[in-house]
Protein backbone atom coordinates (compact mmCIF):
# COMPACT_ATOMS: atom_id res chain seq x y z
CA UNK A 1 0.00 0.00 0.00
CA UNK A 2 1.32 3.76 -0.81
CA UNK A 3 0.82 6.49 0.95
CA UNK A 4 -0.63 9.25 -1.27
CA UNK A 5 0.22 12.76 0.41
CA UNK A 6 -1.87 15.35 -0.19
CA UNK A 7 -1.41 19.17 0.66
CA UNK A 8 -3.48 21.25 2.44
CA UNK A 9 -4.26 24.68 1.60
CA UNK A 10 -2.79 27.52 3.77
CA UNK A 11 -5.60 30.10 5.21
CA UNK A 12 -4.32 32.98 5.59
CA UNK A 13 -4.66 35.33 8.38
CA UNK A 14 -5.24 39.27 7.30
CA UNK A 15 -2.42 40.07 9.43
CA UNK A 16 -0.43 37.28 7.39
CA UNK A 17 -1.79 38.50 3.74
CA UNK A 18 -0.48 42.35 4.56
CA UNK A 19 2.55 41.13 5.18
CA UNK A 20 2.87 39.58 1.78
CA UNK A 21 5.45 41.18 -0.64
CA UNK A 22 3.56 40.91 -4.11
CA UNK A 23 3.82 42.51 -7.73
CA UNK A 24 0.76 41.61 -8.65
CA UNK A 25 -2.87 42.79 -7.31
CA UNK A 26 -4.39 40.38 -4.51
CA UNK A 27 -7.26 40.29 -2.64
CA UNK A 28 -7.60 38.00 0.51
CA UNK A 29 -10.95 36.74 0.92
CA UNK A 30 -12.34 33.12 3.45
CA UNK A 31 -8.63 32.90 4.58
CA UNK A 32 -7.69 32.07 0.07
CA UNK A 33 -5.27 34.61 -1.50
CA UNK A 34 -6.87 35.67 -5.37
CA UNK A 35 -5.47 37.49 -8.15
CA UNK A 36 -7.73 40.52 -9.12
CA UNK A 37 -9.30 41.10 -12.27
CA UNK A 38 -7.96 43.23 -14.84
CA UNK A 39 -9.97 46.56 -14.97
CA UNK A 40 -11.37 48.16 -18.21
CA UNK A 41 -12.44 51.32 -19.12
CA UNK A 42 -16.05 51.17 -18.36
CA UNK A 43 -14.66 49.89 -14.35
CA UNK A 44 -12.10 52.68 -15.18
CA UNK A 45 -14.62 55.51 -16.12
CA UNK A 46 -16.90 54.42 -13.08
CA UNK A 47 -14.30 54.84 -10.31
CA UNK A 48 -12.62 57.64 -11.55
CA UNK A 49 -16.29 59.53 -11.86
CA UNK A 50 -16.91 58.06 -8.25
CA UNK A 51 -13.05 59.21 -6.78
CA UNK A 52 -13.52 62.70 -8.14
CA UNK A 53 -17.32 63.78 -7.00
CA UNK A 54 -15.87 62.22 -3.46
CA UNK A 55 -12.61 63.71 -3.30
CA UNK A 56 -13.92 66.90 -4.49
CA UNK A 57 -16.48 67.43 -1.48
CA UNK A 58 -14.77 65.64 1.02
CA UNK A 59 -11.32 67.09 0.97
CA UNK A 60 -10.53 68.66 4.02
CA UNK A 61 -12.97 66.53 6.16
CA UNK A 62 -12.38 63.93 8.71
CA UNK A 63 -13.09 61.67 5.62
CA UNK A 64 -10.07 60.31 2.98
CA UNK A 65 -10.83 58.29 -0.51
CA UNK A 66 -9.02 55.00 -0.64
CA UNK A 67 -8.97 53.36 -4.29
CA UNK A 68 -8.52 49.57 -4.99
CA UNK A 69 -6.58 49.10 -1.91
CA UNK A 70 -7.41 46.23 0.94
CA UNK A 71 -9.60 46.62 4.16
CA UNK A 72 -9.93 44.13 6.70
CA UNK A 73 -13.28 42.64 7.22
CA UNK A 74 -14.04 42.65 9.90
CA UNK A 75 -11.29 43.34 11.24
CA UNK A 76 -7.57 42.15 11.65
CA UNK A 77 -8.14 38.84 13.57
CA UNK A 78 -10.66 38.00 10.59
CA UNK A 79 -9.67 35.80 7.02
CA UNK A 80 -10.72 39.18 4.56
CA UNK A 81 -9.09 42.05 3.08
CA UNK A 82 -10.69 42.21 -0.15
CA UNK A 83 -9.49 45.15 -2.58
CA UNK A 84 -12.45 47.57 -2.70
CA UNK A 85 -12.74 49.62 -5.67
CA UNK A 86 -13.94 53.09 -3.20
CA UNK A 87 -13.86 52.95 0.26
CA UNK A 88 -14.38 56.06 2.36
CA UNK A 89 -12.40 55.65 5.47
CA UNK A 90 -10.91 57.67 8.60
CA UNK A 91 -8.49 60.81 7.96
CA UNK A 92 -5.47 59.24 9.81
CA UNK A 93 -2.24 57.42 9.66
CA UNK A 94 -2.90 53.50 9.41
CA UNK A 95 -0.45 50.81 10.57
CA UNK A 96 -0.53 48.38 9.39
CA UNK A 97 -3.65 49.19 7.35
CA UNK A 98 -7.60 50.59 7.86
CA UNK A 99 -10.00 47.85 8.73
CA UNK A 100 -13.75 48.13 8.48
CA UNK A 101 -14.42 50.11 11.85
CA UNK A 102 -12.39 52.88 10.09
CA UNK A 103 -14.92 52.87 7.12
CA UNK A 104 -18.05 54.74 6.23
CA UNK A 105 -18.50 53.41 2.57
CA UNK A 106 -17.75 51.15 0.67
CA UNK A 107 -18.38 50.86 -3.59
CA UNK A 108 -17.83 48.27 -5.78
CA UNK A 109 -17.68 49.11 -9.20
CA UNK A 110 -18.77 45.37 -11.25
CA UNK A 111 -18.40 44.85 -15.03
CA UNK A 112 -17.22 41.17 -15.06
CA UNK A 113 -16.98 40.61 -11.14
CA UNK A 114 -20.78 40.96 -10.14
CA UNK A 115 -21.68 37.54 -9.04
CA UNK A 116 -18.10 37.72 -6.26
CA UNK A 117 -19.19 40.98 -5.57
CA UNK A 118 -22.95 41.01 -4.84
CA UNK A 119 -23.09 36.89 -3.34
CA UNK A 120 -19.50 37.22 -1.05
CA UNK A 121 -18.44 40.80 -0.93
CA UNK A 122 -21.46 43.37 0.05
CA UNK A 123 -22.84 41.00 2.45
CA UNK A 124 -19.78 40.85 4.45
CA UNK A 125 -19.23 44.49 4.09
CA UNK A 126 -23.13 44.88 5.58
CA UNK A 127 -22.61 42.70 8.41
CA UNK A 128 -19.49 44.82 9.02
CA UNK A 129 -21.55 47.72 9.56
CA UNK A 130 -20.37 49.36 6.25
CA UNK A 131 -23.08 50.97 4.06
CA UNK A 132 -22.34 49.69 0.11
CA UNK A 133 -22.95 50.16 -2.99
CA UNK A 134 -22.23 48.29 -6.57
CA UNK A 135 -22.44 49.82 -9.53
CA UNK A 136 -23.84 47.59 -12.02
CA UNK A 137 -22.06 48.64 -15.12
CA UNK A 138 -24.30 46.06 -17.81
CA UNK A 139 -27.65 46.65 -15.89
CA UNK A 140 -26.67 50.68 -15.92
CA UNK A 141 -27.75 50.69 -12.34
CA UNK A 142 -26.45 51.51 -8.78
CA UNK A 143 -27.51 48.77 -6.14
CA UNK A 144 -27.61 50.31 -2.45
CA UNK A 145 -26.84 48.08 0.73
CA UNK A 146 -27.17 50.25 3.57
CA UNK A 147 -29.00 47.74 5.88
CA UNK A 148 -29.27 44.18 6.40
CA UNK A 149 -33.02 44.42 5.01
CA UNK A 150 -31.35 44.96 2.07
CA UNK A 151 -29.49 42.15 1.64
CA UNK A 152 -32.62 40.29 1.04
CA UNK A 153 -33.33 41.90 -2.33
CA UNK A 154 -31.53 40.56 -5.50
CA UNK A 155 -30.15 44.04 -6.04
CA UNK A 156 -30.80 45.70 -3.28
CA UNK A 157 -32.24 49.32 -3.43
CA UNK A 158 -31.92 49.88 -7.18
CA UNK A 159 -31.33 53.04 -8.63
CA UNK A 160 -31.28 53.92 -12.40
CA UNK A 161 -29.81 56.12 -15.01
CA UNK A 162 -32.39 59.13 -13.60
CA UNK A 163 -31.93 59.09 -10.13
CA UNK A 164 -29.08 60.68 -8.00
CA UNK A 165 -26.91 58.72 -5.64
CA UNK A 166 -25.69 60.02 -2.12
CA UNK A 167 -22.91 58.67 0.09
CA UNK A 168 -22.15 60.82 3.35
CA UNK A 169 -24.22 63.61 1.75
CA UNK A 170 -22.65 63.74 -1.50
CA UNK A 171 -25.02 63.62 -4.17
CA UNK A 172 -23.81 62.03 -7.61
CA UNK A 173 -25.85 61.35 -10.87
CA UNK A 174 -26.17 57.82 -11.43
CA UNK A 175 -25.92 58.64 -15.42
CA UNK A 176 -22.67 60.22 -14.94
CA UNK A 177 -20.83 56.92 -13.84
CA UNK A 178 -21.47 55.42 -17.23
CA UNK A 179 -20.25 56.03 -20.32
CA UNK A 180 -22.23 57.40 -22.96
CA UNK A 181 -22.21 55.88 -26.18
CA UNK A 182 -20.43 57.68 -29.07
CA UNK A 183 -22.82 59.12 -31.64
CA UNK A 184 -20.16 58.71 -34.14
CA UNK A 185 -19.57 54.74 -33.61
CA UNK A 186 -23.64 54.38 -33.82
Amino acid sequence: MQLIETETPHAFTVAEYMSLDTETRTELLAGVVYDVSPRNEPHRFAVRRLCGALVHALYGSSYEVQVQDAVAVPGWHGKDAPEIDVAVIAAKKYRPGPTSADAFAFIEVSHTTYALDRGYKIPLYVKAGVPSWIVNIPLRQVECYETLADLELAHGRVLHEGDTITILGVALAVAELFEQPDPASE
